[in-house]
């Protein structure tokens, strides 16, 4: 008999306020844009008072951007769980549509995914952020990835053009941690 499919869903409260800051962000990016173009109006479009205001506006844009995202994963999670493993393989809603079938994953391990150091004070401090989730070895990784946009496909392509076959499953966001992931994938992996 094979274990309850293990399901992870998300954490909305934090999601929405991590879309409210994003959306007061933007809004802070475009008043800030607004008093630079009032400036570059009196001063005739110099480089100086133009080359702030496009900060604003590009500040504005890629926080736009995020708070957007934000609410299609907010949208999504209305579909059912982020994450989903049982005994068809393992389902996360933010690689793609579809479930990524056991025989094409050869490994699964806890690591540190953040790729983001703080900064260390002295010699001393080592200090660093840590973001662990886990790490499948996916057999032609690329072909479960699926998204929306130019960095989606192009992330696409570079995985298919140099046969990265690592896919992250990140348990930021949702009612799980690193450890509760790779329990449910050590319960629902076929014994080989």
């Amino acid at each position: 008999m094979s274990p309850t499919p293990f399901e992870a869903h998300l954490e909305v409260t934090k999601t929405i306020i991590g879309m409210v800051l994003t959306i007061g962000i933007a809004i802070i990016g475009l008043v800030f844009a607004w008093t630079k173009r009032g400036k570059a109006i009196e001063a005739g479009w110099t480089s100086d008072v133009v080359g702030p205001m496009m900060i604003g506006i590009a500040l504005f844009f890629v926080m736009a951007t995020m708070a957007f995202k934000q609410y299609q994963v907010i949208e999504l999670s209305k579909r059912g769980p982020i994450v989903r493993i049982d005994a068809q393989g393992i389902f996360d809603h933010r690689v793609g549509p579809n479930p990524i079938p056991w025989s094409a994953i050869s490994g699964a391990e806890i690591k540190d995914i953040s790729n983001a150091k703080m900064m260390i004070r002295d010699d001393d401090d080592k200090r660093e952020h840590e973001t662990m989730g886990v790490v499948l070895s996916v057999e032609n990784a690329s072909q479960y990835f699926e998204g929306d946009g130019v960095l989606a496909a192009t992330g696409k392509a570079l995985g298919e053009a140099t046969g990265h076959n690592l896919i992250n499953i990140s348990p930021e966001g949702i009612n799980t941690t690193a450890e509760g992931l790779i329990a449910a994938i050590q319960a629902h992996r076929p014994a080989e």
